[in-house]
């Protein structure tokens, strides 16, 4: 009985790794499969038979052959249309909806407006209004909708028994949508913090990719990083890892959200700002807005600009100690805040280049605002691919 467990466990294990490979490499040949994954052809061919019988991988024509007068091989690809995924994105701008397939490609996006004042009930309405209309306008079933995915400001703490949210995100009430959500479809939903989420896009799809230890830091709204070690994300025991708001700035004392986040931006710039900066304004200066800081900052106005530049010391102060401290490879910045890149960039770099034990290349997010969605959708492919490889 121990050896049959053990040869099961074996299986699944390739099966795991074989659809990997294929989603990453697709379209690729039995004979890649085996050389890269170092398998026998019968193990690849034994694991691809019944996933070509079930319709999750295709045969979708013929490669190079790799001798002369030989036979080219079938190349193989992930069936996008087997299964389906429902990325949602609740940050501070508009919710997000995006309908992608088991590749990743996203089919349709829809944003969705709620009243400020909705109730929990309300939201929860539109939210599943929302998604039924994003598989209607892909043809697609409730059946075939694999996995919901959200994402949102906050940090799940398994020691708080769930979601502690970001005060402005109350409305929402995470600890039962996603359990009104799962039994409203009948699917598995998944709930992520989204720079986490945003971390896994960018290892997975953007500027870190290739890379196995990163820092992905992020700033605008709120502030927080997520942390990759060994190719893995990291979420700490409660699973807050990451949280570095409320962390003292090294050599500055106090917590870092007050020196960086917006409503501390639009505070300064309000409260401080000089003649010169409130006539490039051409408002009141209570009535600033982010918008009007990413203008003033585009038109060169020294104040404007002196305060972003606060901003990137006390961020490359941070990034520098978490650089230290983990040994990462590579600091990808992003949030609403990449607007600021050329001048924030290589603040962090030199910084990172005087203060970090070992400084490492920092670079913009190449998703922008896409980040986290695209984490999603990779963390939703690893979820339905980990149920395949179970099942099949």
């Amino acid at each position: 009985m121990q050896n049959c467990g053990a040869d099961e466990w074996i299986r699944e294990s390739n099966r795991r790794a074989l659809l990997e490979r294929i989603r990453q490499e697709s379209p690729v040949s039995r004979v890649q499969l085996a050389q890269e994954l170092h398998l026998s052809k019968s193990t690849v061919t034994d694991n691809i038979t019944p996933l070509l019988r079930e319709g999750i991988v295709q045969e979708v024509g013929v490669g190079l052959s790799q001798s002369l007068g030989g036979r080219p091989p079938v190349l193989l690809k992930l069936n996008g249309a087997y299964s389906y995924i429902v990325a949602i994105e609740l940050g501070f701008r508009a919710p997000l909806f995006a309908l992608a397939d088991l590749e990743g490609r996203i089919l349709h996006r829809l944003t969705l407006s709620v009243s400020e004042h909705a109730s929990y009930a309300d939201r929860l309405k539109a939210v599943c209004g929302k998604i039924d209309e994003l598989l209607q306008r892909g043809g697609i079933g409730r059946d075939r909708l694999a996995v919901i995915a959200l994402a949102s400001p906050g940090a799940y703490s398994r020691h708080e028994g769930g979601y502690l949210l970001n005060p402005e995100f109350e409305d929402w009430d995470f600890s039962h949508l996603r359990e009104d959500l799962a039994g409203c479809f009948e699917t598995e939903v998944m709930m992520i913090n989204d720079v986490k989420a945003a971390t896994l896009g960018e290892l997975h799809q953007g500027a870190a990719k290739g890379f196995r230890n990163i820092i992905y830091l992020s700033c605008g709204v709120g502030v927080g990083a997520g942390i990759v070690l060994n190719g893995r994300l990291y979420s700490g025991t409660s699973g807050s890892a990451g949280e570095i708001a409320r962390v003292p700035i090294p050599g500055i004392s106090n917590p870092l959200r007050t020196r960086v986040e917006m409503n501390a931006l639009l505070q300064k710039i309000r409260t401080q700002a000089p003649e010169e900066t409130r006539r490039a304004l051409r408002k009141p200066a209570e009535r600033l807005n982010f918008e009007d800081v990413v203008r003033l900052w585009r038109a060169g106005d020294p104040f404007t600009r002196s305060c972003i530049r606060d901003i990137a010391v006390a961020l490359g102060k941070m990034a520098a100690a978490l650089v230290s401290v983990l040994n990462s490879e590579r600091v990808v910045f992003g949030g609403e805040y990449l607007v600021f890149q050329t001048q924030i960039l290589d603040i962090l770099r030199g910084i990172l280049l005087q203060e970090a034990f070992d400084p490492v290349p920092v670079v913009g997010s190449s998703l922008g605002k896409d980040a986290a969605l695209q984490g999603l959708l990779s963390l939703s492919c690893e979820a339905i691919l980990d149920r395949l490889a179970a099942s099949t």
